[in-house]
C-alpha cells in the first residue's frame, strides 16, 4: 500500500533523478495566463489551498495564474470541466481526495474518472484528522474506545460532514480495522457535527485537525489520536491511531495540482519543480501551518502511484459504507 510515509521516504531520491535540462517546449511555455480551477466555493479550505498554489506557480512561471471557482455537486462540476479541456498546460486545478477519489464514486454521473482522466502534476500540502470524543465518554485512548464500543455495539454515534466524505470514510476504516460497530450520523457540514459532539448528542468524530483543534485545546472535546501514520508536527503530543494498535489505518488528506490527461512531461516537470522548491520556503511552510497543514512534496510518478493506491481504498470504503451514488 502506497502511503505518505513511503512517498516522503523516497521523494528526495526521485526528485534528484529529474533531468536538469529544460526542453524547448517547457522554455516556450507559458506565453499567456494559466487558469487554475478550484471545484469548490470561495473562502473554504480548498479555495485557500488553490490560491496558494496559484501564487506559487505565478511567481515561478512569470505569468498570472488565475483562480476560477467552479463549484457544485460535490466538486464534480469543476473537475469534469477540467477533464474536458485541452492538455496544453493552460488549464489546471486544485485537486483533493474529495474531488478525485470520493466524488466519482458518490455521484452516478460525475462525468470523469478521477485518476485516469487527469495528469498528476504535484502534491502540495497534507493534513491530518483527529479522533475526538465527548469528555463524558469514559475513554482516554484508542484501545479504551475500542473496548467501550465492543461493550456497547452500535450505541456510539459518530458524526461527519456528510455521507461519503473523508471524515465519514475515516470512521468506516476504523470499524473495518477494529471490528467495532459505530453508528454514523451525517450532518450538513463539519461544524454542526462538532457542535453536537460538544453538546453530547454524539460521542465521536473523525474531524480535520484545523476544524477541531480549537475545541480540543479549549477542553470542549477530548482528542484520542491523529489519523496520520506518524505524529503530526503541529501537535506532536497526540499519538497516532496506528501506534495505539490499529494497523494500516491511514486515509491521506492532501491538496494537489492536476490537469487534463496528456499534459506534456516537460511542462509537468517544470510545474512540479516550482512547487517542490516553494515548499522548502519558511514563509510558505508557515502559511500552511496556519491552515493546519504541512508541505507534501513528491514527484509526478509518486503522486500518480498514491492516487492509484488510494482509489482502491476509497472504492473499498464506499462499498463497506453502503452509501448509494446520487444523481
Amino acid at each position: 500500500m502506497t502511503t505518505r510515509r513511503s512517498l516522503l521516504a523516497t521523494s528526495a531520491a526521485m526528485l534528484a533523478a529529474l533531468p536538469l535540462a529544460r526542453p524547448a517546449l517547457a522554455q516556450a511555455w507559458p506565453s499567456r495566463p494559466i487558469r487554475l480551477v478550484v471545484p469548490f466555493p470561495p473562502g473554504g479550505a480548498s479555495d485557500i489551498a488553490g490560491r496558494l498554489q496559484a501564487q506559487v506557480l505565478s511567481d515561478g512561471l512569470g505569468v498570472p495564474v488565475v483562480v476560477d471557482n467552479r463549484a457544485g455537486a460535490g466538486g464534480t462540476i469543476g473537475t469534469a470541466w477540467v477533464a474536458q479541456q485541452p492538455a496544453d498546460g493552460y488549464t489546471i486545478m486544485m485537486a483533493s481526495p474529495s474531488s478525485h477519489l470520493g466524488a466519482p464514486l458518490l455521484f452516478r454521473n460525475a462525468g470523469y474518472e478521477g485518476v485516469d482522466d487527469f495528469t498528476a502534476i504535484a502534491t502540495f500540502a497534507t493534513g491530518t484528522a483527529i479522533v475526538a470524543v465527548h469528555p463524558g465518554l469514559p475513554v482516554r485512548n484508542i484501545q479504551e474506545l475500542i473496548a467501550h464500543a465492543r461493550a456497547n455495539p452500535g450505541r456510539l454515534n459518530y458524526g461527519s460532514a456528510g455521507a461519503g466524505g473523508a471524515n465519514h470514510m475515516l470512521g468506516v476504516l476504523f470499524m473495518m480495522r477494529t471490528g467495532v460497530e459505530l453508528t454514523h450520523v451525517p450532518y450538513r457540514g463539519a461544524a454542526p457535527a462538532l457542535a453536537d459532539l460538544i453538546a453530547g448528542n454524539i460521542q465521536v468524530v473523525f474531524d480535520s485537525f484545523s476544524g477541531i483543534i480549537g475545541a480540543v485545546r479549549a477542553g470542549q472535546v477530548r482528542a484520542l489520536a491523529v489519523t496520520s501514520p506518524t505524529r503530526w508536527p503541529l501537535a506532536p503530543e497526540f499519538p497516532t491511531v496506528q501506534e495505539q494498535g490499529v494497523a494500516d489505518y491511514d486515509l491521506p488528506s492532501f491538496s494537489a495540482v492536476m490537469g487534463p490527461r496528456g499534459i506534456p512531461e516537460p511542462l509537468v516537470a517544470r510545474m512540479n519543480a516550482i512547487i517542490n522548491q516553494a515548499l522548502t520556503q519558511p514563509a510558505l511552510i508557515e502559511r500552511l501551518a496556519g491552515t493546519g497543514n504541512a508541505p507534501f512534496p513528491t514527484t509526478p510518478a509518486a503522486f500518480e502511484a498514491l492516487m492509484r493506491a488510494q482509489r482502491g481504498r476509497w472504492q473499498e470504503l464506499v462499498r463497506a459504507s453502503g452509501v448509494q451514488p446520487e444523481g
